[in-house]
């Protein structure tokens, strides 16, 4: 079983704007998906993306979800594409590494950020995404100032590094595409459900795009 399009989300909720089952096959704009929740954080999500891959071999991911704002460009309701993304809770410094960096068994060297598949999509944005296993809050950020003069991170969230990392270890295009739900303030939407469904039809438009591409 090979399909076009692996769509991963750390929540059912996030997967809810496709109205279509769970670990189903399905055909859309001439491409073929299916749609797999790989759960909150770096280990669950990057096990279960792995999985999906064995299983389903497509020809490319699609991570959807929420991520809040570091940079204050970034509006609620933004779509974002990662233009790279970079674990920034990894800090090994003392052993003469950049942040976000660690040794590589599988490249023999280090690895840290990661580069995916970012097309142009008209209202969307791009930005670096960060992923750790804490959710970013305010505090933090204003904390740890490094995390945008550094890193230069646009939004965080808690999978997509993982989910990367599995798809470049099986040889795969990962595209990360993000809903800011919290901004640089910490604010977040007034009207949860109403942003949901908004979220979610921008998820939907973005999938269809991508099929539409698909060769």
């Amino acid at each position: 079983m090979s399909v076009d399009y692996l769509v991963v989300a750390s929540s059912q909720l996030e997967l809810e704007g496709f109205q279509t089952n769970l670990d189903e096959v399905q055909q859309r704009n001439g491409g073929t998906f299916v749609l797999v929740c790989v759960g909150v954080g770096k280990v669950q999500s990057a096990v279960l993306t792995l999985k999906a891959i064995v299983q389903y071999q497509p020809k490319a991911v699609l991570c959807i979800g929420y991520a809040g704002a570091v940079d204050p460009f970034y509006k609620i309701g933004d779509c974002v594409l990662a233009s790279s993304v970079v674990q920034y809770d990894i800090d090994l410094r003392s052993f003469h590494l950049g942040r976000g960096e660690v040794p590589s068994a599988l490249q023999g060297e280090t690895v840290g950020a990661l580069q995916l598949d970012c097309p142009s999509i008209e209202g969307t944005f791009a930005g670096v995404c960060g992923t750790a296993d804490r959710f970013l809050l305010r505090p933090y950020r204003e904390a740890n100032p490094w995390l945008s003069n550094e890193l230069h991170l646009g939004f965080a969230d808690m999978e997509s590094y993982a989910v990367a990392f599995a798809c470049s270890a099986m040889q795969c295009r990962c595209t990360v595409c993000r809903v800011i739900s919290d901004d640089e303030q910490g604010h977040r939407p007034k009207h949860f459900k109403e942003f949901s469904n908004q979220a979610n039809r921008q998820f939907v438009r973005v999938l269809g795009i991508l099929l539409d591409r698909t060769e």
